[in-house]
């Protein structure tokens, strides 16, 4: 008799948990996805934070947020993750009512970009499965990776390569004559150039910060184009080219900073969804760094103009004590007739091409 009652209550339960779903699923949910840093470095960890709150009478027996984040982004192997090709990530969760569940997944950033990981699609049902609901939150949130700059032997290695040019003996060798304040240690730094006294009031190794003869500005322009006849997308080696570039610029800029020289950077490449070349004027703060690393994770590896009709645009406003480092993978003759106008106008023009190899 139990049975039969149950067996003959069975399509009247159904039906009233099928209207309570159909109307108040997803009711009072709510769905929050951040990260723990807005920027990083390649090779960093960091925190993709998943929150979700019930705030209802309604337990929702199970629900899917999906979103694709990209492959550049690695996410450790968690429980309740799933990932598959493409970037495509999803979560499931099970919530009881007026419950909230936070979740953390560790990131490693493996390539710079800027990258968005707020859009989410939420999926949700019924216990029976006769109810579905489907939303999406479209959140802007960012993720900068800088490019990690070249390591200090190999851009010495690029640069002494060149030592006779100006432009190289300023970025590479100061005048031992112009003390201008105390700077921490760093790898390279010769021994006679400790700071006895500051490192002793300090307690952490110091050394004298000499000056230069010549106090010029540095612009550092890069060619993002990877042959006179630009494809709209690179093939992987030019992409790997490319990519040596943007560290091998990273380098130049943080050592030229880190030392005390007003530095800039152009290049002909563009930002998602712009069209303007890149153009920060030469300065010389920490602020200044991190301005030209943020412009270096957003260019994109296709041109907003060809090298040359950049350089002419603004030939006439670089400033005249301003020395030029040009960074390309490829030089013609329109390159060199710009390169020699600079010169003509009284600017030090050093050129460096990237290889199959690197810098040659």
């Amino acid at each position: 008799m139990l049975f039969l009652q149950i067996v003959l209550a069975l399509p009247l339960i159904i039906f009233v948990e099928m209207f309570l779903y159909k109307k108040f699923l997803l009711k009072g949910m709510v769905y929050r996805r951040s990260i723990s840093e807005n920027s990083a470095f390649e090779g960093q960890k960091l925190f993709l934070i998943e929150e979700i709150e019930n705030n209802n009478l309604l337990p929702i027996p199970w629900m899917k947020a999906e979103s694709r984040i990209s492959p550049n982004l690695q996410l450790a192997s968690a429980k309740n993750m799933e990932q598959e090709e493409g970037g495509y990530h999803r979560s499931v969760f099970s919530i009881m009512p007026f419950y909230r569940i936070k979740r953390k997944h560790e990131v490693t950033c493996l390539k710079r970009g800027d990258y968005n990981v707020g859009n989410v699609t939420i999926t949700s049902g019924d216990i029976f499965g006769f109810v579905s609901k489907i939303t999406s939150y479209d959140n802007e949130t960012r993720l900068l990776v800088y490019p990690n700059p070249l390591k200090h032997d190999k851009l010495m290695e690029c640069f002494h390569s060149l030592q006779g040019d100006v432009v190289v003996r300023r970025f590479i060798n100061p005048d031992p004559f112009l003390a201008a304040g105390v700077r921490e240690y760093q790898p390279g730094d010769p021994m006679s150039w400790v700071n006895w006294k500051a490192t002793a009031r300090t307690n952490s190794l110091q050394v004298f910060k000499y000056d230069y003869t010549a106090n010029s500005n540095i612009l550092l322009l890069f060619n993002i184009d990877s042959s006179s006849k630009q494809d709209p997308f690179p093939n992987e080696e030019q992409c790997r080219q490319i990519e040596f570039g943007i560290h091998f610029c990273a380098a130049v800029v943080e050592r030229a900073i880190k030392q005390g020289i007003a530095t800039g950077f152009c290049s002909n490449g563009h930002f998602r969804d712009m069209t303007e070349f890149v153009s920060i004027p030469a300065r010389c703060s920490q602020p200044q760094l991190f301005t030209i690393l943020e412009a270096m994770a957003k260019l994109q590896l296709h041109r907003a103009l060809s090298f040359y009709t950049m350089i002419k645009n603004m030939r006439g406003s670089i400033p005249k004590d301003t020395d030029i480092l040009i960074v390309t993978l490829y030089s013609d003759e329109s390159i060199e007739e710009e390169i020699f106008h600079l010169r003509r106008d009284g600017h030090q023009v050093e050129t460096f091409v990237i290889g199959e190899r690197g810098v040659v």
